[in-house]
């Protein structure tokens, strides 16, 4: 089995600090301008599913890295990434997404969870890229 290279970490770790902006800007953008019924529902639906994809995606990124570099992939990491990647894709339609949050003031706290996720899963993603991959590459 092969190891991954510092090289080829940094490019995944990239693209999870960038990938998650582009993403959200171009939803926006799209919800916006296009779906003019129910932009803040759609927004914090997007959100939601956004944050617990990049959660969920991160946390395998991580399982995957430690099981190639035979440090022992965490089994906590490889639950929070299977229960993350669940519930995203459970609230990616819209459907089930009203059904939990049916009224505009419930939607505060998806928006919040959302946002809480997708900035913690970045910052997680730019510590790593600071602390692991970039000592190596030199």
């Amino acid at each position: 089995m092969k190891t991954i290279t510092p090289q080829k970490r940094k490019r995944m770790l990239d693209a999870f600090l960038v990938l998650p902006f582009m993403i959200a800007l171009t939803n926006t953008v799209i919800y916006f301008a296009l779906w003019r019924t129910d932009p803040l529902i759609r927004f914090s639906h997007m959100l939601w599913a956004l944050g617990f994809w990049m959660m969920g995606t991160l946390a395998m990124f991580a399982v995957i890295v430690t099981a190639r570099q035979k440090s022992g992939a965490s089994i906590y990491l490889l639950i929070l990434s299977l229960a993350a990647i669940a519930l995203a894709v459970y609230f990616t339609p819209l459907s089930r997404f009203t059904n939990l949050f049916p009224t505009q003031a419930s939607l505060i706290l998806p928006a919040s969870i959302g946002a809480f996720n997708l900035l913690t899963s970045w910052l997680i993603a730019f510590r790593l890229r600071n602390k692991i991959v970039e000592p190596q590459i030199y």
